[in-house]
Protein backbone atom coordinates (compact mmCIF):
# COMPACT_ATOMS: atom_id res chain seq x y z
CA UNK A 1 0.00 0.00 0.00
CA UNK A 2 3.08 2.31 0.86
CA UNK A 3 4.81 1.63 -2.20
CA UNK A 4 1.34 2.05 -4.18
CA UNK A 5 1.16 5.56 -3.19
CA UNK A 6 4.30 6.69 -3.31
CA UNK A 7 4.48 5.39 -6.69
CA UNK A 8 1.08 6.83 -7.66
CA UNK A 9 0.03 10.26 -5.34
CA UNK A 10 3.81 10.69 -4.78
CA UNK A 11 3.26 9.90 -1.11
CA UNK A 12 6.20 9.93 1.46
CA UNK A 13 6.04 10.39 4.94
CA UNK A 14 2.81 12.90 5.53
CA UNK A 15 4.29 15.02 2.46
CA UNK A 16 3.32 14.66 -0.87
CA UNK A 17 6.35 14.48 -3.48
CA UNK A 18 6.17 14.54 -7.85
CA UNK A 19 7.10 11.30 -9.09
CA UNK A 20 8.12 9.65 -12.22
CA UNK A 21 4.22 9.11 -13.93
CA UNK A 22 2.75 9.66 -10.46
CA UNK A 23 -0.90 11.31 -10.74
CA UNK A 24 0.80 15.25 -10.53
CA UNK A 25 3.27 14.20 -13.43
CA UNK A 26 -0.02 12.97 -15.62
CA UNK A 27 -1.61 15.98 -14.37
CA UNK A 28 0.69 18.47 -15.57
CA UNK A 29 0.67 16.30 -19.15
CA UNK A 30 -2.80 16.95 -19.58
CA UNK A 31 -2.66 20.09 -18.48
CA UNK A 32 -0.34 20.99 -21.23
CA UNK A 33 -1.80 18.58 -23.90
CA UNK A 34 -5.44 20.64 -23.10
CA UNK A 35 -3.81 24.36 -23.77
CA UNK A 36 -1.88 22.72 -26.70
CA UNK A 37 -5.40 21.63 -28.06
CA UNK A 38 -6.95 24.13 -27.08
CA UNK A 39 -4.51 26.98 -28.66
CA UNK A 40 -4.95 24.73 -31.91
CA UNK A 41 -8.78 25.40 -31.93
CA UNK A 42 -8.70 29.14 -31.05
CA UNK A 43 -6.21 29.67 -33.77
CA UNK A 44 -8.11 27.57 -36.42
CA UNK A 45 -9.89 29.90 -38.92
CA UNK A 46 -7.90 32.58 -38.09
CA UNK A 47 -6.29 35.12 -40.16
CA UNK A 48 -2.17 34.41 -41.00
CA UNK A 49 -1.74 37.61 -39.27
CA UNK A 50 -3.13 36.60 -36.45
CA UNK A 51 -1.76 33.47 -35.87
CA UNK A 52 1.79 35.03 -36.42
CA UNK A 53 1.21 37.08 -33.97
CA UNK A 54 -0.06 34.77 -31.67
CA UNK A 55 3.55 32.32 -32.48
CA UNK A 56 5.62 35.48 -31.99
CA UNK A 57 3.77 36.08 -28.45
CA UNK A 58 4.59 32.33 -27.45
CA UNK A 59 7.86 32.42 -28.64
CA UNK A 60 9.27 35.92 -26.91
CA UNK A 61 7.00 34.48 -23.54
CA UNK A 62 9.34 31.23 -23.50
CA UNK A 63 12.15 33.08 -23.96
CA UNK A 64 11.15 35.30 -20.81
CA UNK A 65 10.25 32.33 -18.87
CA UNK A 66 14.04 31.12 -19.41
CA UNK A 67 15.86 34.42 -18.78
CA UNK A 68 13.72 35.02 -15.41
CA UNK A 69 14.33 31.85 -14.04
CA UNK A 70 17.76 32.19 -14.97
CA UNK A 71 17.94 35.52 -13.15
CA UNK A 72 15.69 34.12 -9.77
CA UNK A 73 18.52 31.51 -9.25
CA UNK A 74 19.65 33.26 -6.45
CA UNK A 75 16.83 33.93 -5.10
CA UNK A 76 14.97 30.83 -5.44
CA UNK A 77 17.72 28.35 -4.32
CA UNK A 78 18.66 31.03 -1.58
CA UNK A 79 22.92 30.08 -2.65
CA UNK A 80 23.08 34.21 -3.50
CA UNK A 81 24.79 32.71 -7.25
CA UNK A 82 23.46 31.96 -10.31
CA UNK A 83 23.02 28.14 -11.47
CA UNK A 84 25.35 27.93 -14.10
CA UNK A 85 23.23 24.48 -15.05
CA UNK A 86 20.91 26.81 -16.42
CA UNK A 87 23.30 28.11 -19.24
CA UNK A 88 21.41 27.29 -22.57
CA UNK A 89 23.45 24.70 -23.14
CA UNK A 90 20.82 21.84 -23.09
CA UNK A 91 18.31 21.29 -26.19
CA UNK A 92 15.81 22.31 -24.06
CA UNK A 93 17.22 25.98 -23.10
CA UNK A 94 19.01 26.38 -25.89
CA UNK A 95 15.68 25.99 -28.45
CA UNK A 96 14.03 29.07 -25.96
CA UNK A 97 16.53 31.28 -27.16
CA UNK A 98 16.76 30.14 -30.82
CA UNK A 99 12.90 29.60 -31.03
CA UNK A 100 12.77 33.56 -30.82
CA UNK A 101 15.45 33.74 -33.65
CA UNK A 102 13.24 31.08 -35.76
CA UNK A 103 10.23 32.53 -35.09
CA UNK A 104 10.92 36.52 -36.79
CA UNK A 105 13.72 34.56 -39.17
CA UNK A 106 12.26 34.27 -43.26
CA UNK A 107 14.11 30.97 -43.54
CA UNK A 108 12.04 28.33 -43.89
CA UNK A 109 14.37 25.64 -43.05
CA UNK A 110 16.26 27.10 -39.92
CA UNK A 111 12.44 27.67 -39.35
CA UNK A 112 11.55 24.05 -39.93
CA UNK A 113 15.05 22.51 -37.75
CA UNK A 114 14.09 24.56 -34.63
CA UNK A 115 10.01 23.56 -34.74
CA UNK A 116 11.82 20.26 -34.82
CA UNK A 117 14.39 20.00 -32.22
CA UNK A 118 11.67 22.40 -30.06
CA UNK A 119 9.05 19.44 -30.25
CA UNK A 120 11.29 16.42 -29.88
CA UNK A 121 13.25 17.99 -26.70
CA UNK A 122 10.62 19.42 -24.92
CA UNK A 123 8.49 16.33 -25.21
CA UNK A 124 11.22 13.80 -23.97
CA UNK A 125 11.73 16.29 -21.05
CA UNK A 126 8.19 16.52 -19.84
CA UNK A 127 8.02 12.56 -20.32
CA UNK A 128 10.82 12.11 -18.07
CA UNK A 129 11.32 15.68 -16.22
CA UNK A 130 14.65 14.24 -14.15
CA UNK A 131 15.58 17.53 -12.31
CA UNK A 132 11.43 18.28 -11.66
CA UNK A 133 11.64 14.70 -9.58
CA UNK A 134 13.17 13.64 -6.28
CA UNK A 135 11.92 15.36 -3.27
CA UNK A 136 9.79 18.30 -4.66
CA UNK A 137 5.93 18.58 -4.24
CA UNK A 138 4.25 19.18 -7.44
CA UNK A 139 3.19 22.79 -6.55
CA UNK A 140 7.27 23.70 -6.03
CA UNK A 141 8.24 26.71 -8.13
CA UNK A 142 10.75 24.22 -9.55
CA UNK A 143 8.33 21.67 -11.21
CA UNK A 144 5.90 24.43 -12.32
CA UNK A 145 8.66 26.53 -13.79
CA UNK A 146 9.92 23.44 -15.57
CA UNK A 147 6.33 22.11 -17.06
CA UNK A 148 5.14 25.44 -17.61
CA UNK A 149 8.54 26.42 -20.03
CA UNK A 150 8.96 23.00 -21.57
CA UNK A 151 5.12 23.59 -22.10
CA UNK A 152 5.47 26.26 -23.89
CA UNK A 153 8.11 25.54 -26.41
CA UNK A 154 6.06 22.73 -27.04
CA UNK A 155 3.14 24.22 -28.07
CA UNK A 156 5.00 27.25 -29.90
CA UNK A 157 6.56 24.03 -32.17
CA UNK A 158 3.53 22.25 -32.47
CA UNK A 159 1.31 25.47 -32.96
CA UNK A 160 3.74 26.72 -35.46
CA UNK A 161 2.62 23.07 -37.47
CA UNK A 162 -1.23 22.89 -36.97
CA UNK A 163 -1.13 26.66 -37.79
CA UNK A 164 0.19 26.21 -41.92
CA UNK A 165 2.84 28.26 -40.73
CA UNK A 166 5.71 25.97 -40.37
CA UNK A 167 5.98 22.80 -42.58
CA UNK A 168 7.99 19.69 -42.38
CA UNK A 169 8.81 17.27 -45.55
CA UNK A 170 10.78 14.34 -44.98
CA UNK A 171 13.67 14.89 -47.81
CA UNK A 172 14.30 18.06 -45.24
CA UNK A 173 14.74 15.87 -42.24
CA UNK A 174 18.63 15.27 -42.96
CA UNK A 175 18.77 19.24 -41.61
CA UNK A 176 17.71 18.62 -38.27
CA UNK A 177 20.01 15.92 -37.67
CA UNK A 178 22.56 18.51 -38.66
CA UNK A 179 21.19 20.86 -36.31
CA UNK A 180 21.09 18.01 -33.56
CA UNK A 181 24.43 17.46 -34.28
CA UNK A 182 25.23 21.11 -33.84
CA UNK A 183 23.36 21.31 -30.44
CA UNK A 184 25.52 18.07 -29.43
CA UNK A 185 28.43 20.07 -30.40
CA UNK A 186 27.59 23.27 -28.15
CA UNK A 187 27.04 21.57 -25.69
CA UNK A 188 30.22 20.01 -25.62
CA UNK A 189 32.07 23.29 -25.84
CA UNK A 190 29.99 23.91 -22.66
CA UNK A 191 30.93 21.01 -20.71
CA UNK A 192 34.69 21.23 -21.97
CA UNK A 193 34.47 24.64 -20.66
CA UNK A 194 32.80 24.39 -17.36
CA UNK A 195 33.57 21.06 -15.79
CA UNK A 196 37.12 21.05 -13.98
CA UNK A 197 38.07 20.51 -9.96
CA UNK A 198 34.77 20.30 -7.79
CA UNK A 199 32.38 20.98 -10.80
CA UNK A 200 30.78 18.34 -13.43
CA UNK A 201 27.86 19.27 -15.68
CA UNK A 202 26.43 16.86 -18.17
CA UNK A 203 25.05 19.71 -20.75
CA UNK A 204 22.79 17.43 -23.34
CA UNK A 205 23.82 14.24 -21.12
CA UNK A 206 26.94 13.56 -23.50
CA UNK A 207 29.53 12.85 -20.25
CA UNK A 208 27.64 9.74 -19.40
CA UNK A 209 27.46 10.76 -15.91
CA UNK A 210 23.74 11.40 -16.18
CA UNK A 211 23.07 7.75 -17.20
CA UNK A 212 25.59 5.59 -15.87
CA UNK A 213 24.06 2.31 -17.38
CA UNK A 214 25.25 3.28 -21.34
CA UNK A 215 29.19 3.47 -21.56
CA UNK A 216 30.49 7.07 -21.33
CA UNK A 217 32.12 6.80 -25.10
CA UNK A 218 28.35 5.64 -26.46
CA UNK A 219 26.56 8.60 -24.80
CA UNK A 220 27.05 10.76 -27.69
CA UNK A 221 26.10 8.61 -30.40
CA UNK A 222 23.23 7.90 -27.66
CA UNK A 223 21.89 10.77 -27.12
CA UNK A 224 21.96 11.84 -31.01
CA UNK A 225 20.48 8.47 -32.04
CA UNK A 226 17.71 8.64 -29.24
CA UNK A 227 16.33 12.56 -29.89
CA UNK A 228 16.48 12.07 -33.43
CA UNK A 229 14.46 8.99 -33.22
CA UNK A 230 11.86 10.59 -31.79
CA UNK A 231 12.53 14.02 -34.66
CA UNK A 232 11.74 10.87 -37.12
CA UNK A 233 8.38 10.20 -35.42
CA UNK A 234 7.23 13.92 -35.53
CA UNK A 235 7.99 14.15 -39.32
CA UNK A 236 6.08 10.35 -39.31
CA UNK A 237 3.41 11.84 -37.77
CA UNK A 238 2.74 14.85 -39.33
CA UNK A 239 2.86 13.31 -42.56
CA UNK A 240 0.43 10.99 -41.84
CA UNK A 241 -1.98 14.11 -40.16
CA UNK A 242 -1.63 16.20 -43.67
CA UNK A 243 -1.80 12.96 -45.73
CA UNK A 244 -5.26 12.18 -43.63
CA UNK A 245 -6.27 16.08 -43.98
CA UNK A 246 -5.39 16.20 -47.88
CA UNK A 247 -7.49 13.18 -48.35
CA UNK A 248 -10.85 14.12 -46.22
CA UNK A 249 -10.38 17.73 -48.63
CA UNK A 250 -10.65 15.78 -51.69
CA UNK A 251 -13.58 13.51 -50.49
CA UNK A 252 -15.63 16.71 -49.63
Amino acid sequence: MRDFLIKTLGWRMNKVEITWMSIWHWLYIFLIAGAIVGGAFLLKGKSKETKKKALNILAIVTLCLYIVDFMLQPFVTRSNTLDIDKLPFHICTLMGIVSVFAQFSKKEWFKEVSVSLSIAGALMYLVYPGSAFGEIAPWSYKVIQTMIYHGCLLAWGVLSLTSGEVKLSFKNIWQSLVGLICVALWASVGNLCYNGGDHHYDWFFLTGSTFEFVPKFLMPLAVIVAVFGVIACVYLIYWLATRKMSKNKKQN
